[in-house]
């Protein structure tokens, strides 16, 4: 039987206290990119969802009288909400109390933003086009299995939305 020295049991504890150190790095710069790309993947999914918006609701704007059932995919957690613009004192009649503040000062404070994708931890205005919405003058819409879905309708020189 062999007698291990004090010198081969010290070299063994740095030989497991270097490895633990490596172990605990490589989780530290994993957990920092899984969470890095998830950030740059709602991201992107927003930036989409504004471009379809947009090009959507331009492109059947001028088709007078049809229709189209438009869906989304949106980030979870969020809520899209569109609002006509032109009915401001109507929106601020039906809005609940305790609506998003942030909206609420952009929509009175004439910033020309008529959509939001909002949740707790993003908040995303743009404008979307010329939009009317009948009573109560906006539509919120939260995702059912990250997806929402609404109609739109060429006005001529707007777009209906429909729920």
């Amino acid at each position: 039987m062999q007698k291990i020295r004090k010198s081969q049991i010290s070299g063994t504890v740095f030989v497991y206290l270097f490895s633990a150190i490596v172990i605990a790095l490589i989780l530290i710069f994993g957990y920092r990119s899984i969470i890095g790309t998830k950030e740059k993947i709602e991201q992107t999914e927003l930036a989409i969802l504004k471009n379809k918006v947009i090009s959507d609701i331009g492109t059947i704007m001028t088709d007078f009288g049809s229709s189209k059932t438009v869906s989304y995919s949106i980030p979870s957690q969020t809520e899209l909400c569109i609002f006509d613009l032109s009915k401001k004192e109507g929106i601020f009649e039906n809005l609940p109390a305790n609506f998003n503040p942030l909206i609420i000062d952009s929509i009175r404070n004439d910033i020309k933003k008529n959509a939001f994708v909002w949740g707790n931890e993003i908040f995303e205005p743009f404008y979307a086009g010329e939009i009317e919405i009948k009573e109560p003058y906006f539509y919120c819409i939260k995702p059912i299995a990250g997806k929402v879905s609404f109609v739109i309708e060429g006005l001529g020189n707007r777009t209906l939305i429909l729920g």
